[in-house]
């Protein structure tokens, strides 16, 4: 680009002048990163309550820093699990399906066959309905949820009920000595990592009264 400049009334000098180059230095502000669930991520089917349900149970739960930091493809399979961990324990009365067949409305007994019943059962893949009902009870939903979390922060059910073995351990001259009553590993020896989902789902057990414990030294 050249521009004419005259120095006096009779005379114009030319002078050519390279383009400008500016240089800007924005300074980078602090912006929060926002994660968010990859939409495509759906819910794993056949769980009970839903990642939407867990999503609204824990943002109003304390100390839920587990949940809201998991990698957001892992929570359902979480609640897949908790699902699978709840259906192994062993319940009151018969899955809805099964009652449909075996009552009437008012509650008379029908005759219905082996197969038939066999069939209602496996036609219901959970456990939960169960008698009356038609919809899972919310104690089940937060059972699955809380259990979701305890799986989420590294609790294995398995690891720690050979945990129960241990009465004490130590390294060096570091020892500790564990002493856990009957109603503290209660939940541990059924198989679920959560004591509060297993107070949830007592409830609902067949002879969950009858429950007992006893520890050989």
């Amino acid at each position: 680009m050249a521009y004419s400049f005259f120095l006096n009334k009779s005379t114009a000098v030319t002078i050519a002048l390279e383009p400008l180059t500016v240089v800007v230095t924005l300074a980078v502000p602090t912006i929060p990163i926002i994660v968010v669930d990859d939409p495509t991520i759906i819910d794993v089917e056949n769980t009970y309550g839903s990642l939407a349900g867990a999503n609204a149970y824990f943002s109003s739960r304390l100390h839920e820093e587990v949940w809201s930091e998991a990698n957001a493809t892992d929570r359902p399979k979480a609640l897949w699990a908790a699902t699978l961990i709840i259906d192994a324990l062993n319940y009151k009365g018969n899955k809805a399906a099964v009652y449909d067949i075996l009552y009437d409305a008012d509650g008379n007994e029908l005759d219905v066959t082996d197969g038939e019943i066999r069939e209602a059962e496996a036609s219901q893949s959970l456990e939960f309905p169960r008698g009356e009902d038609t919809e899972v009870p919310e104690a089940v939903c937060l059972a699955c949820y809380e259990i979701a979390y305890s799986l989420l922060d590294g609790k294995d059910p398995e690891l720690e009920l050979e945990n129960l073995g241990i009465i004490s351990q130590g390294f060096g001259t570091a020892r500790s000595t564990y002493a856990r009553s009957q109603t503290q590993i209660e939940h541990i020896i059924n198989g679920v990592p959560n004591a509060q989902a297993w107070n949830r789902l007592k409830t609902f057990l067949r002879d969950a009264d009858a429950i007992k414990l006893s520890r050989a030294d």
